[in-house]
């Protein structure tokens, strides 16, 4: 099994379902390895297989602050990234965030991050590598990746294509086709969290 992980997505949209209003972002931060576990345990769980899927490969998708406007979160980024990837299985792809002026406040912005989780859910697809290609995001924006993934596993051989996310969130679709879809919950997240101090 692979899993294709939209960081910041799935990260924000946990902090707004399952955390006290005004807790500080960072404190609600999400371990890859282990969210990626996580899906593994709730999906053996819903479709009540005895049969153990083995994750093999998480690919992890994220903004990275700015050294200068955002010093103290630039390095928990990269502190994080050096954590999550002592496991050989965890790849971590950063893109720059852009920064511009609202109100007077420099708000930070991703862009690009979506353009590379696509690419990835596909080329994962049509690699052919893994069983089982699991994007994790509630990001609609993702929904034509996953119609492309579906022609690219389609044909002999291929993975099948399935998604993840918080339950009680936006649920992600491909067309008309039916993709399997693994609820996480509280329980889930708090198993997820990583309570490392950057």
């Amino acid at each position: 099994m692979a899993v294709v992980v939209d960081y910041q997505n799935m990260h924000l949209t946990a902090r707004g379902q399952f955390t006290p209003q005004g807790a500080p972002t960072h404190h609600s931060l999400l371990h890859s390895l282990h969210l990626a576990n996580q899906i593994v345990i709730a999906r053996e769980a819903a479709q009540r297989t005895s049969v153990s899927t083995k994750l093999e490969h998480v690919s992890v998708f994220r903004g990275l602050p700015s050294s200068s406007h955002d010093a103290k979160n630039y390095a928990r980024s990269l502190a994080q990234k050096a954590e999550w990837t002592r496991d050989r299985r965890v790849q971590v792809t950063y893109r720059p965030l852009r920064y511009q002026w609202e109100n007077g406040v420099l708000v930070p912005r991703e862009k690009g991050v979506d353009v590379l989780v696509a690419l990835d859910i596909v080329q994962l697809a049509q690699s052919r590598a893994y069983d089982v290609v699991i994007l994790a995001a509630h990001d609609t924006d993702l929904e034509p990746a996953l119609e492309f993934a579906l022609r690219g596993a389609a044909g002999g051989g291929g993975p099948t294509i399935e998604t993840a996310g918080w339950r009680n969130c936006k649920r992600l679709r491909a067309g008309g086709s039916q993709l399997w879809h693994t609820f996480l919950n509280q329980s889930h997240y708090q198993a997820a969290r990583d309570r490392k101090q950057y």
